[in-house]
């Protein structure tokens, strides 16, 4: 997924957070990397896959 200056603008100004053209242009670029990558990981086939309760398994004394 791929963000507009707008949408960024408008997100910042919900915000009400002060951002020149390159702080957006900034922000945009990181926010579309990060959908990308949510998109990527949505993709993945984990049926099968049992769920765990942490992230790292790890048991203690």
């Amino acid at each position: 997924m791929s963000l507009t200056t707008q949408e960024v603008q408008k997100v910042a100004r919900l915000a009400r957070l002060a951002m020149n053209e390159n702080e957006i242009e900034t922000a945009r670029s990181q926010l579309s990397g990060i959908f990308s990558l949510i998109a990527e990981m949505q993709a993945v086939d984990t049926s099968g896959i049992e769920p765990m309760s942490h992230a790292q398994d790890l048991s203690q004394r």
